[in-house]
C-alpha cells in the first residue's frame, strides 16, 4: 500500500508519454481562473516497502497528481498504480490507491484531511479493499527544514482485514542538502494505539532537472524496523532492516 502516493523527496515530478520521447507539451490555452495543476509520474524501485515493512520486489509504479486552490483551501487528488512480486517470489500483485484531500495554511501551520482508498489483486484474484482517514499538522521552518505529523485512521469496517493499529508518523525532510536539489528527509513510524515504535527510514534523493517541466529523482534510503514492525504491516516475521532505493521520472503540467 502506498503510503501518500509518492516519496516525499521525490513529489512534483511527473512524466508523460511525449515527456519519454524528449518532448514536453505546453497548455493549449491560459483558463480566466486558477487551472488544475498537476504531474504524472512513473518509477522503479528495488524494494516496495510501505510504512518501514517490506510487501515485495521489484516496484513498478506510476501516478498522477491533481491540485486546485479556491475558496482559500487546496484541493489534491490522485491514483497511483503499482506491481511487485510478493515476498515469496511467485505471485505477481497489482495495487491501485486513490486518494482525495483538503488542506488549509493558517499561517502558524498547515492542516490536511483526506481519505485512501486501496485495492490489491494478485494473478487477477482480489485481496480485497482497504480504506483510511488522515490528518496532518505540517510546518515549515527555516534553512529547508519541514517537518509534519500524520495519523492514519483506518475506517474500511472489518478490523480482522485490515487494522493499522493507530498508525502515526513523524517527518523532517531537509532541502538543499549540501548542494541544491539534494534532499535528506526522516520518517518515524509509530503505533498510537499501544505507543509502540514501528520503523524508521531516511531518505537521500536528488532532483535532477531534465527540462523545465521534467524531473529525474534517483534515491537511496535505509529503513530500521523497530520492534512493532515485527508483526505489523509485514508478510513476514523476519527482520527487515535493509538498503533499498529507485528512480522516478515526472513531469508536471
Amino acid at each position: 500500500m502506498n503510503n501518500k502516493i509518492t516519496l516525499s523527496l521525490l513529489g512534483g515530478a511527473l512524466v508523460s508519454g511525449s515527456a519519454f520521447a524528449g518532448e514536453v507539451v505546453a497548455p493549449v490555452a491560459e483558463c480566466d481562473t486558477p487551472c488544475f495543476e498537476g504531474n504524472i509520474y512513473a518509477g522503479y524501485h528495488s524494494d516496495y516497502i510501505w510504512r518501514g515493512t517490506k510487501q515485495g520486489q521489484p516496484l513498478i509504479d506510476a501516478g498522477v497528481d491533481l491540485s486546485k486552490s479556491a475558496w482559500g483551501l487546496d484541493f489534491a487528488g490522485g491514483a497511483w498504480l503499482g506491481s511487485f512480486k510478493e515476498q515469496s517470489g511467485k505471485d505477481q500483485t497489482q495495487e491501485l490507491d486513490l486518494y482525495a484531500e483538503v488542506s488549509k495554511d493558517f499561517g502558524f501551520v498547515n492542516f490536511t484531511t483526506g481519505y485512501i482508498y486501496y485495492q490489491i489483486d494478485t494473478n487477477a484474484s482480489s485481496e480485497g479493499d482497504a480504506k483510511e482517514v488522515y490528518f496532518a499538522l505540517s510546518k515549515d521552518l527555516a534553512y529547508g527544514l519541514s517537518t509534519s505529523l500524520t495519523h492514519y485512521w483506518n475506517v474500511t469496517g472489518n478490523p480482522d482485514k485490515f487494522d493499522n493499529n493507530g498508525y502515526s508518523e513523524l517527518s523532517a525532510s531537509k532541502s538543499d542538502l549540501f548542494l541544491e536539489n539534494l534532499g535528506l528527509g526522516v520518517d518515524f513510524g509509530f503505533l498510537t494505539e499501544g505507543w509502540e515504535a514501528h520503523h524508521v527510514t531516511t531518505t537521500l534523493g536528488y532532483d535532477y532537472a531534465i527540462s523545465e517541466n521534467a524531473t529525474l529523482s534517483p534515491y537511496l534510503a535505509y529503513t530500521f524496523e523497530l520492534d512493532a514492525g515485527d508483526t505489523t504491516f509485514s508478510v513476514s516475521d523476519q527482520e527487515q532492516n535493509r538498503f533499498h532505493g529507485g528512480v522516478a521520472l515526472s513531469v508536471s503540467f
